[in-house]
């Protein structure tokens, strides 16, 4: 007992002289508690699952620039607090249940779904989870257990429509998932809208093209849009992701066109990745490891009853001007 409360930080209850001595003792053994045995007496397993969408076999969970970011400072957040990060790809309710129970996952936090792929994963209403980017379930049943993290994308779009707005551009384009089921993008895109009209553009200003957020569906997008830049229709490119609008300019490079001479991209995230590249991308940038420690503190509140923390928040966005955004061409 006098060891145990020596090893768990409870040294009012022994005399400094004999805590010393357990201490030196320790030090000398090289003894680790045993992580296992503190869980079965406490009940609690100190694992936080990552739930993220199950990918084919080979492919990393973690291709986004924003997920490994979020994740980084997810995993830092729950080691400050002496608990474990587990990275896990789920397709369905199955696939959460067997996570929960096999590993007894004490919370999880759930990050690259739709709502309506969400729904289908039917977390556990017992379990405690913090949705990144999602909205989920906010019926009473679930609410106690539920936190969200969320960027304020509505803004950032009216950022990015504003920023090209102001340097004269007058045919924009949104690239990206807009095939509906993303409410991160739609909002964006409404920000996007919004901007373009206060800004007394029509309504047909705004353009949107359809690619997944990776490098190569921006490149092969380039060439595809070429016309309607050399046409004048398109002078300046939105891209929901900065490895997206990495590509594009890639692509209308390869094309011949200069960027931004002939036509802007902004990017979204402010990833490494935008200072790397050449010409660096001017983005929208988001606190990306904000919502990872955010995502830590929640849940951990929500895992220990410790609810001063709110059910909810939502991390700032700013734009950054580097070199792929420009006047339009007159």
């Amino acid at each position: 007992m006098t060891v145990s409360n020596v090893v768990n930080g409870r040294t009012e209850r022994v005399s400094p002289a004999t805590a010393a001595r357990v201490e030196r003792a320790v030090a000398d053994l090289g003894y680790v508690p045993s992580a296992a045995a503190r869980s079965l007496v406490a009940r609690r397993s100190r694992l936080v699952g990552l739930l993220l969408p199950g990918r084919p076999d080979g492919v990393s969970l973690l291709a986004s620039p924003h997920d490994v970011a979020v994740t980084g400072a997810l995993e830092a957040a729950l080691r400050e607090r002496d608990h474990h990060l587990m990275l896990r790809g789920v397709g369905d309710a199955a696939d959460v249940r067997d996570s929960v129970r096999r590993w007894g996952l004490d919370g999880v936090v759930v990050m690259g779904f739709t709502d309506a792929a969400l729904a289908g994963l039917d977390l556990p209403p017992a379990v405690p989870a913090v949705l990144v980017d999602v909205d989920g379930g906010t019926g009473p049943a679930e609410r106690p257990a539920r936190a969200h993290v969320r960027s304020d994308d509505r803004a950032g779009g009216r950022l990015a429509g504003a920023h090209l707005a102001g340097l004269g551009h007058r045919g924009l384009l949104l690239c990206g998932p807009v095939d509906g089921a993303s409410r991160v993008v739609a909002e964006r895109l409404a920000g996007f809208r919004e901007a373009a009209a206060d800004a007394g553009l029509p309504a047909d200003a705004v353009r949107v093209a359809h690619a997944r957020t990776t490098y190569d569906e921006g490149v092969a997008l380039g060439p595809r849009l070429a016309d309607d830049v050399r046409a004048g229709t398109v002078t300046a490119v939105l891209a929901t992701a900065d490895v997206l609008a990495a590509g594009v300019v890639r692509g209308l490079t390869d094309a011949g066109l200069r960027v931004p001479a002939d036509v802007s991209v902004l990017g979204y995230d402010d990833a490494e990745l935008a200072r790397q590249v050449t010409p660096r991308l001017s983005t929208v940038a988001q606190d990306t490891a904000g919502k990872g420690r955010l995502a830590a503190e929640l849940l951990l509140g929500l895992v220990t009853g410790e609810d001063a923390a709110p059910r909810s928040a939502t991390v700032p966005v700013a734009l950054v001007a580097r070199e792929t955004t420009g006047p339009a061409p007159s």
